[in-house]
């Protein structure tokens, strides 16, 4: 059965939510991305990003 492996989530502070998932989820940087952090616990993948004002796509109505 197929897993979930990697999200990404869009935070207004990178560095804050990077911070925030080494506390609070013992996660660790596994790269700079250009618009934030990837975050990893070796299985899971969080991808940290500020889309400052772009439009990011939203789910129909």
């Amino acid at each position: 059965m197929e897993k979930l492996r990697h999200i990404a989530l869009s935070v207004s502070d990178p560095e804050q939510a990077a911070q925030f998932f080494e506390q609070a989820f013992g996660m660790t940087r596994a790269g700079r991305a250009m618009r934030g952090w990837y975050m990893t616990d070796g299985v899971m993948n969080v991808a940290l990003l500020n889309f400052k004002d772009e439009t990011v796509p939203a789910t129909p109505d």
